[in-house]
């Protein structure tokens, strides 16, 4: 059965020798600046191993946890992964940050760009923000094909400028 890899992880695991658990802490396993850990595609007796956790100031790993992380599930400043938490910056399929976060679902405090996108500005398929721009974006200024919100334009808008002007024709 064909397993996805990350392709950070798929690059790492060729260059530290083929698909086998890499375990690497530099300079020290005890104060890690680097952390490289992951089990790869090791499996034993039929059952997928436990994921390493790589905590370190660059993390990189199954679980990666420090300023740079990346791995499956990362958190960190700067983050990267399928499941990514950063409190500056978070890509991946799921990402959430304070400030930017860009991914699939994207959910940040200030700007956001995904197939979802949720944040104080956001773009995406379906956009919600204060100030949203999607094919369906909802927000207090809207822009899209859809736009839902209290200002805005769309093909078909749903905003509060728009029932007011018509309510004030009469």
């Amino acid at each position: 059965m064909m397993q996805w890899m990350h392709p950070l992880m798929a690059f790492v695991t060729r260059r530290f020798g083929g698909l086998q658990e890499i375990d690497y802490q530099w300079p020290s396993p005890q104060f890690p600046v680097i952390s490289i850990r992951s089990n790869a595609n090791q499996h034993r007796s039929g059952f997928a191993p436990r994921p390493k956790v790589a905590i370190g100031l660059i993390a990189i790993g199954d679980i990666a946890v420090g300023l740079i992380a990346c791995g499956a599930i990362s958190f960190g400043i700067l983050s990267f992964g399928a499941v990514a938490l950063g409190i500056w910056l978070a890509l991946g399929a799921v990402a959430m940050s304070g400030s930017l976060a860009a991914g699939a679902v994207a959910i940040s405090s200030g700007i956001s760009v995904g197939a979802v996108a949720i944040g104080e500005w956001a773009l995406g398929a379906v956009a919600i923000a204060e100030k949203a721009l999607g094919v369906v974006s909802i927000g207090e200024w809207a822009f899209g094909i859809v736009a839902i919100g209290a200002h805005g334009f769309g093909l078909i808008p749903i905003i509060g400028d728009l029932f007011e002007w018509f309510f004030n024709l009469f």
